[in-house]
């Protein structure tokens, strides 16, 4: 399950490691090259020789030297990286916006694979399964209670189009194990969460990554929004987006910027210049067309294109807090066994010249992805005010000063919230107690809600978390030694959270974004700002 909005302040160190898993290198739209090694000649392959031939035990060659291949490249940049075959396959994938299997979105819960949502007009939907349902056999082999790793468990679920898998199942209201016959087929890997008419005339798309169906997906909707609903003011939610193809982020800042402006340019010592201008094709170009962009501390590359150009063009307002800072190009090089290095070539720089890449030391590790961490820690994410990074003063048309020294800082600053009076909300929500609760109360009381609440809005309007659930939760957190003083602040998130996750099992996404997004201070300051 995914979602724009964190739990308050604990969440910041996940985000930071998707970030890690996510933006060791991205694939632009450059061609792969093949490279014939010629390590014959090099010191490395003289040590190497000398290992094999002298080394007092066997090695496991093929990782040995995937081992080394990746040590070397890490001592290069933080983005420059090493992907095995199977790890390029799995990236591809990933970047490609689709792959083929039965359509679930599922979490381990209690060492049980339990289906947290089923993707619409997938192979799982059209059978009947629901979210909540626990498969516990998938072709005859248990995969419930016996440890099972993910990447085992997605190799057993996954297939070629056309193929079929065979499971079990418990659902909640049902006595007796269920079995499901499931045809696999092409399943789209959507790259934006959700859109919405969140205000009068005003659109709100959030979108996670930067993948080879983004644009597509992104001109659909606006140019519904645009033409059918009225919208002039479009909120894009950028936080949490790491990035991902260039191509994507040039294309959607090419809706909305007029001809000729500059988008981003790259450049590296053996990289020319490359820039990237809007073309005619802007569907939401206009001057009265406002736009607000939101980024925070893991809006990253692609992300920082979009608000970089948006914000140098004078286009509209960046809010939120000052973004990731990764700003290196890297360009995939095959190997001849077929894995790739994906090798920092050249950095991004908005159209004023700014450098999108923060500051690193070569070989630094770790250190580099903690950056957020050390922000939160020292405060910096709760000032209401953002230091310049360097000296340099950039300025736009408009006479807005802007600075450089990595990442996009906002044109508003909003600062996390951090209050004491939510931290045992937070340990529960991050325990899992509550998406838990929801997950087993949703899908026990499906059919009743649905009998009761005549639509989503109805829901919305009139459901409320009872007193006698949040003393479940509550127990539930126990039974975890999760104890805590329940604050005022607490009981209203842990309503809030237990609601919206509940209405997101039972009616889907348009029971939960709204309702997320009703206290969330950054949009509220991106609505106040785009209604002045």
């Amino acid at each position: 399950m995914s979602s724009k909005v964190n739990h308050i302040q604990l969440p910041i160190i996940l985000a930071i490691a998707l970030a890690i898993g996510f933006m060791l290198g991205y694939k632009i739209d450059k061609p792969s090259k093949q490279v014939a090694g010629h390590a014959s000649d090099s010191k490395i392959a003289e040590v190497y020789k000398l290992i094999e031939e002298h080394y007092f035990d066997t090695i496991e060659q093929a990782t040995y030297i995937d081992e080394v291949v990746r040590n070397i490249l890490a001592g290069l940049d933080p983005h420059s990286s090493y992907m095995t075959k199977q790890e390029t396959q799995d990236f591809t994938t990933s970047m490609s916006g689709e792959f083929e299997g039965i359509g679930i979105q599922f979490n381990m819960l209690n060492d049980t694979l339990t289906v947290a949502s089923v993707i619409a007009g997938g192979p799982s939907e059209k059978v009947g399964l629901l979210p909540g349902d626990k498969i516990t056999v998938v072709d005859g082999d248990t995969i419930a209670g016996v440890h099972i790793q993910n990447s085992e468990i997605i190799k057993k679920i996954r297939g070629k189009k056309g193929t079929k898998v065979n499971i079990e199942l418990i659902r909640s209201d049902v006595k007796t194990p269920l079995t499901f016959t499931i045809k696999r087929d092409a399943i789209p890997i959507n790259s934006i969460d959700y859109s919405y008419i969140i205000a009068p005339k005003t659109g709100y798309i959030s979108i996670d990554n930067f993948n080879m169906t983004t644009a597509e997906e992104f001109e659909k909707i606006l140019s519904n929004m645009v033409y059918n609903q009225q919208v002039d003011k479009l909120i894009i939610d950028l936080r949490g987006n790491p990035g991902g193809f260039l191509g994507a982020a040039v294309a959607i800042c090419d809706e909305m910027l007029p001809k000729g402006e500059m988008i981003v340019y790259a450049q590296g010592l053996h990289f020319p210049k490359q820039v990237y201008k809007a073309s005619s094709r802007g569907l939401y170009s206009k001057k009265n067309q406002k736009v607000v962009i939101l980024i925070d501390e893991n809006s990253a590359s692609a992300s920082e294109v979009v608000s970089g150009a948006i914000q140098d063009n004078d286009r509209g307002i960046i809010i939120g807090r000052t973004s990731f800072g990764k700003g290196l190009v890297q360009t995939q090089y095959q190997l001849s066994d077929g894995s790739e290095i994906m090798l920092t070539v050249a950095r991004y720089y908005t159209p004023l010249g700014r450098c999108i890449q923060r500051p690193f030391k070569y070989g630094e590790g770790e250190e580099y992805y903690m950056n957020a961490i050390q922000r939160y820690e020292t405060g910096e994410m709760q000032d209401t005010l953002s230091q310049p990074k360097d000296t340099v003063k950039y300025v736009t048309r408009s006479g807005k000063v802007l600075y450089g020294g990595g990442g996009i800082t906002p044109d508003i600053i909003v600062p996390i919230k951090t209050s004491k009076d939510i931290v045992y909300f937070n340990l529960l929500a991050n325990s899992g107690v509550v998406y838990q609760y929801a997950l087993q109360y949703g899908h026990k009381n499906r059919n009743i809600l649905k009998n009761k609440y005549k639509n989503t809005n109805d829901f919305l309007a009139n459901f409320e978390v009872s007193e006698a659930m949040v003393n479940e939760i509550v127990k539930k957190g126990e039974e975890q030694s999760i104890k805590q003083p329940m604050k005022d602040m607490s009981k209203q998130s842990l309503k809030k959270w237990t609601k919206a996750y509940i209405g997101k099992i039972v009616f889907g996404d348009d029971a939960y974004y709204p309702l997320i997004h009703q206290d969330d201070d950054v949009i509220k300051k991106a609505l106040e700002v785009l209604n002045n």
